[in-house]
């Protein structure tokens, strides 16, 4: 659950060549179930789904070299650490703060066009009010062939699956208008089919006025089918789509190429 956000912007200019990077992922991958589980995580490390040990796998397949960028890491990452900068919009996720070496905007990131070989982002993009407008950012950092990641929440598996799929009309409505950050549209909707319902008791005990202000809200609703066609309509190629992620069941992942 994300609880403050970072509205100054980054400190710096993010840049590849000039980042401290973590040596190794699997004592790094530890630390944080630790953190979050506690002795239980000498258990947890060898659940599969704790592991993710497909999604790790797909990056490596797809990106298997260079540098890359995730986009709101929260407090638990799949990247290969030793090539990958940890960016955030928010230093807390609930009671977990975020591992994210650097903060910025998910739509606003202070790095060089054509800076990255491979951006990552999960669970993110329903969080932002303007896709459309977070996508084109991500493709300017991305080299020519470069890779993104999707992975996202699936309407049918999640809290949302009493709400409506977001129209791509809608998608670039909201872009052509430059609609806010904070932006309430969708907040009825989330309230009415998610909150009374008590299908998000992570978010009980927030006044549901603050979810948009604080990043909590979905403000869209999707399928794969969904983000492939937004993607290509940007200019990907599509390598890769699934519509269930095998080691995250709520979720479905889409790797696209920068054309």
């Amino acid at each position: 659950m994300k609880t403050l956000f970072i509205s100054s912007g980054q400190s710096k200019v993010l840049c590849p060549e000039n980042h401290n990077y973590k040596l190794f992922d699997y004592p790094y991958y530890f630390i944080q179930l630790y953190k979050r589980f506690g002795i239980r995580a000498l258990i947890k490390q060898f659940h599969f789904s704790r592991r993710r040990p497909f999604s790790r796998g797909l990056i490596n397949k797809y990106a298997p070299e260079g540098f890359g960028i995730e986009i709101g890491v929260g407090f638990f990452t799949i990247a290969p650490l030793k090539r990958t900068i940890l960016t955030d919009g928010f230093e807390t996720h609930g009671s977990d703060n975020s591992i994210a070496t650097d903060y910025c905007k998910a739509d606003d990131i202070m790095a060089p066009d054509e800076s990255f070989e491979f951006v990552l982002s999960e669970h993110v993009l329903e969080h932002l009010s303007d896709p459309v407008r977070a996508i084109k950012e991500w493709k300017r950092i991305l080299k020519p062939k470069g890779k993104i990641f999707l992975f996202l929440p699936h309407k049918e598996r999640t809290f949302d699956r009493n709400r409506e799929r977001t129209r791509l009309a809608h998608l670039f409505d909201d872009y052509s208008m430059q609609i806010s950050a904070t932006d309430t549209t969708h907040l009825e909707d989330w309230i009415r089919n998610v909150i009374r319902p008590g299908l998000a008791p992570q978010y009980k005990s927030i006044p549901a006025e603050k979810h948009p202000e604080l990043g909590l809200i979905h403000h869209h609703v999707w399928t794969d089918e969904d983000i492939c066609e937004l993607l290509q309509i940007l200019d990907f190629k599509i390598l890769y789509s699934i519509d269930c992620c095998p080691d995250r069941g709520d979720s479905f992942v889409i790797v696209a190429e920068k054309n």
